[in-house]
């Protein structure tokens, strides 16, 4: 016990062993429906779904477990949701490229981007950021969690570009709305371990509403039909401006997702310090890289910071050992991977609802009266659950910033590594769509 509490700091960070590990399980739970969403997602390019669900359990817990160890903070990795979707629509779909092609481009862009994580230019980019844009990404991912929530349980649907009330009558709609109430009474009460409480009794009164589905069959691990398949020879076949374009994309996305969700998550958390900045940012990232080109290997697309861990550090997580804890769980999980079907949409609606209203506090940090501020944080804010991108969000913001600096004649004071930033945000956008 001595010794955790001298590798994980626990003493010093304020917590306690037990905390760290229900929060891992809160995380944990907030997370389990990757591995079922994400093979349903990679298996439309010809990937077999099996493969894909032991290849994300085990990436999932080999990336949180490295996370939890290198960085010592509360957040657990998994294949992105966001890349899964530019894995399969944009670089198979459209592209035309094989799943093993795709996979060495996610190989390649790991390596660069933990390449990145280790050069000075990571820490210049997070430092030219100004303090309001750490406040805004808070507030932003929160409404991103918060939509996805919505969406996934139902109680909002997005369809064909239209934004509408979803059937509240409907069993998961209603199970998710009596989720979220049972889940603030717990909060109110404030019951130790609210959200992971509010999970299983949400789950459990699923059952007889036809909402949880109890699996009847679990399924062995196999890796082999996806596991060291990249092939490298295929992608000179592309052309070095589609190869270029790609990995830009790939990259930049992956970058401004993770450093989206740490500070944002950790901002709200009293994680960083006066200046905005995160202690083990730089191990938080590198891990994120590494774990990208161990998924690539194993047949999984890019790897990030989940948005998920905010669920576990809104319940007190404050070290790795809970995002250790977290990929235990799912090293346990990987011979009974269809059991995370227990976590319905309706199920995570409350606890990504909750997450994502305490997110919100950092926006009275902001100078609304400022233009120069209050406009390009703003449409951080808003173009992160609008478009579904946390890198979305933090390119509206760079780049309306960059262009109402000079418009303002106050050019001058902008960081040159935003400059910098902006022209590659608009590279990107020009060359292929962010994810």
């Amino acid at each position: 016990m001595k010794r955790i509490d001298q590798f994980f700091h626990l003493s010093q960070r304020g917590t306690t062993l037990g905390r760290e590990l229900r929060c891992g399980c809160t995380t944990f739970c907030s997370m389990a429906y990757l591995v079922l969403v994400i093979p349903g997602v990679l298996s439309a390019t010809g990937m077999d779904y099996g493969a894909v669900m032991s290849a994300v359990c085990l990436t999932a817990a080999l990336g949180s477990i490295l996370s939890g160890l290198v960085s010592n903070l509360p957040f657990a990795l998994a294949p992105g949701l966001g890349f899964t979707t530019l894995f399969t629509h944009t670089l198979c779909q459209r592209c035309g490229c094989t799943w093993q092609q795709a996979l060495a481009l996610v190989l390649l862009s790991g390596a660069l981007f933990a390449a990145l994580s280790l050069s000075p230019l990571r820490g210049r980019l997070s430092d030219a950021l100004p303090m309001p844009f750490k406040f805004a990404l808070s507030a932003g991912v929160g409404l991103f969690l918060t939509l996805s929530g919505l969406i996934n349980a139902g109680l909002i649907t997005a369809d064909e570009n239209m934004v509408d009330m979803g059937t509240l009558a409907a069993p998961e709609p209603l199970l998710a709305l009596l989720g979220i109430l049972l889940t603030a009474a717990l909060l109110m009460k404030r019951v130790p371990g609210a959200l992971m409480l509010g999970m299983a009794v949400t789950a459990a009164l699923g059952i007889p509403l036809g909402v949880t589905v109890l699996p009847q069959a679990t399924a062995a691990p196999r890796l082999s039909l996806t596991a060291l398949k990249p092939d490298f020879a295929g992608l000179l076949t592309l052309g070095p401006i589609p190869l270029l374009s790609a990995l830009l994309s790939l990259v930049v996305s992956q970058y401004f997702d993770a450093l989206g969700i740490l500070l944002g998550v950790a901002g709200d958390a009293k994680l960083t310090d006066s200046t905005g900045d995160l202690d083990g940012q730089r191990q938080a990232m590198l891990s994120c890289g590494t774990a990208t080109c161990l998924g690539a290997l194993l047949g999984v697309s890019n790897v990030t910071t989940t948005a998920e861990s905010a669920t576990g550090i809104r319940e007190g997580a404050r070290t790795g050992l809970s995002a250790v804890t977290t990929g235990v769980l799912f090293l346990c999980l990987l011979p009974f991977a269809p059991l995370a079907g227990v976590m319905s949409g309706a199920v995570l609606a409350a606890p990504l609802v909750m997450v994502g209203m305490s997110m919100m506090s950092g926006i009275t940090q902001i100078t609304w009266k400022h233009v120069e501020i209050s406009l390009p944080s703003f449409l951080m804010i808003v173009g992160m659950p609008f478009t579904f991108s946390i890198t979305n969000g933090v390119m509206l913001g760079v780049v309306s910033y960059v262009a109402v600096m000079v418009c303002r004649k106050r050019a001058h004071l902008v960081d040159p590594a935003l400059y910098l930033l902006a022209g590659v945000f608009i590279l990107v956008a020009g060359l292929g769509a962010l994810p």
